[in-house]
């Protein structure tokens, strides 16, 4: 596996990753069409370099992450999903790690995660600090919110 930045033409097929992987909880149909909007990879992520792949040897997309600039000294982990053939493979570990290092590398000390209540365990597990919580504005539901310190 390796990460590499990813591209605009891959924003649509990233983005149903997400809504795949998401799905994988237990959802039902009204509450992911509800998510939906916050499932999407925006051009500005790919161009901003925020969005990153890992992919197998054959270049398929096995997860991502996105980052968004929230404050001068944090950032926040705005999308992290793999898909969902790949789960419980050590994807997620290896892309929130990398999310990490960018995160640093772009002379941020904080990496905010608004958690989905099913994921919160395993950023626990990863180091992450929770700090409270924030209200979803799709589904109206509160969030477990997590600090990294970088």
């Amino acid at each position: 596996m390796r990460i590499r930045l990813a591209r605009l033409d891959e924003t649509d097929s990233l983005s149903a990753l997400a809504v795949a992987s998401k799905a994988t909880w237990g959802y039902d149909e009204a509450f992911m069409e509800r998510c939906r909007v916050e499932l999407v990879v925006r051009d500005e992520h790919v161009v901003k370099g925020l969005a990153h792949v890992a992919v197998d040897e054959s270049g398929a997309a096995l997860g991502f992450y996105a980052l968004k600039e929230p404050g001068e000294r944090s950032a926040e982990l705005d999308l992290l999903f793999v898909a969902p053939a790949h789960l419980r493979r050590g994807v997620g570990r290896v892309l929130l790690a990398d999310a990490c290092r960018e995160a640093r590398q772009r002379g941020w000390s904080v990496l905010l995660v608004e958690s989905d209540p099913f994921a919160a365990p395993f950023y626990e597990r990863e180091g992450a600090v929770l700090i409270g919580t924030a209200t979803s504005p799709s589904t109206q539901r509160e969030l477990p919110l997590f600090e990294i310190r970088l």
